[in-house]
């Protein structure tokens, strides 16, 4: 993830997020952990990732105690709490609180169906850091790619009663042609409900999204968006409250970083910041765990390092596939190359997607 406005611009340099993810990158190795705690999910996203998949066994409500002890034990990584959908887990609101009680700061990922008034209100009262909800767009887009009719009016509500509780919010979308046709909407629904940030991640092919691959946007059209972006958010400031936080597009970042730089800017604090922690975090800090507890490289990913369960997580860090996704000198092809390798790095899950090789070049890169 890269927050744009507070990479280039004063706008808060370091949120608290990026804060507790640097600090338990020194205590333990692990600066953050996406935890997919189950698979199942009430919709069906055109673009899952996860697809059809038989969701596999769910680990129990003690055993995911043992993992956040491990993860405690691990420096406190920042914890997003995904799925799947994380509300039709029984116990989640367990996990939560558990998870704030020992001081951890954590990010619920929920589609916001499910999410009604009492369930916000016991969210607001355990203390949740962020919760970040999907928007595609209007009603009717909204509904037809999710596959649930009445989804967008759902959403809507979550994020009138979380803003009325002022629990933190994110809008979380995708870059895809059909949604990106609507950022100006999305846009406005994030500042209306003083959302903290807008979070585009590009699309990545796999489980159910290989059927719309079609919708993939090309590098021209990443360019546009980027050129968009650097006047709204960073040169007129047209969001003051809103951050822009980019996900699986390392060199998006790159790429502004030299328009910038091409426009008399100076970006040195900005690859300051990069030197100090690569954009692409595989293998530098970053790590999922699957609902089974597996240990993996990324949740796009099936490359195992082990399992939470039975093994050490910081001993997990010395995996050769992670040690060698981490160190910059061992990429390949463009990136292998590139003079920006050590602040970027690629995406290596798009790296893997595109070329079958964790190592390989990232074939979106817009730089």
């Amino acid at each position: 993830m890269t927050h744009l406005k507070g990479l280039f611009t004063d706008h808060e340099p370091l949120s608290e997020a990026e804060k507790v993810a640097m600090s338990s990158l020194r205590r333990g190795g692990i600066s953050s952990v996406i935890w997919v705690v189950t698979e199942r999910c009430n919709l069906r996203c055109a673009h899952c990732y996860e697809g059809d998949r038989i969701p596999p066994r769910e680990i129990s409500t003690e055993e995911a105690f043992g993992v956040i002890d491990k993860l405690y034990e691990a420096g406190r990584p920042l914890t997003f709490i995904s799925g799947g959908e994380p509300l039709l887990r029984e116990d989640i609101m367990q996990i939560l609180n558990r998870l704030k009680e020992l001081g951890f700061r954590v990010i619920l990922s929920t589609n916001g169906t499910l999410l009604d008034e009492n369930k916000a209100k016991k969210l607001a009262s355990i203390g949740v850091d962020n919760v970040a909800i999907p928007l595609y767009g209007p009603r009717e887009f909204h509904d037809r790619f999710t596959g649930v009719s009445s989804a967008h009016d759902r959403v809507m509500k979550a994020f009138k009663v979380l803003s009325e509780l002022g629990v933190s919010l994110t809008v979380k979308t995708v870059a895809l042609r059909g949604v990106i046709k609507h950022i100006d909407y999305l846009l406005t629904v994030a500042d209306r409900f003083g959302a903290r940030a807008l979070y585009l991640c590009d699309f990545v092919p796999v489980g159910r999204g290989k059927l719309i691959q079609n919708e993939v946007l090309t590098k021209e059209e990443w360019r546009g968006l980027l050129d968009r972006f650097i006047e709204e958010f960073i040169l007129r400031d047209e969001h003051p409250g809103l951050e822009l936080d980019l996900g699986m597009h390392p060199s998006a970042a790159i790429y502004v970083m030299k328009r910038l730089e091409g426009m008399g800017i100076d970006v040195s604090q900005a690859v300051e910041r990069m030197r100090k922690r690569r954009l692409s975090t595989e293998g530098r800090g970053f790590i999922s765990i699957s609902p089974h507890g597996d240990v993996l490289l990324s949740n796009y990913l099936p490359i195992k390092l082990g399992n939470a369960l039975r093994d050490d997580l910081k001993e997990l860090l010395n995996h050769p596939v992670y040690k060698a996704v981490g160190d910059s000198s061992t990429l390949k092809g463009k990136c292998g190359s590139c003079p920006f390798k050590d602040l970027c790095g690629g995406s290596r899950v798009k790296a893997y997607v595109y070329t079958g090789d964790v190592l390989g070049e990232d074939p979106t890169c817009v730089a």
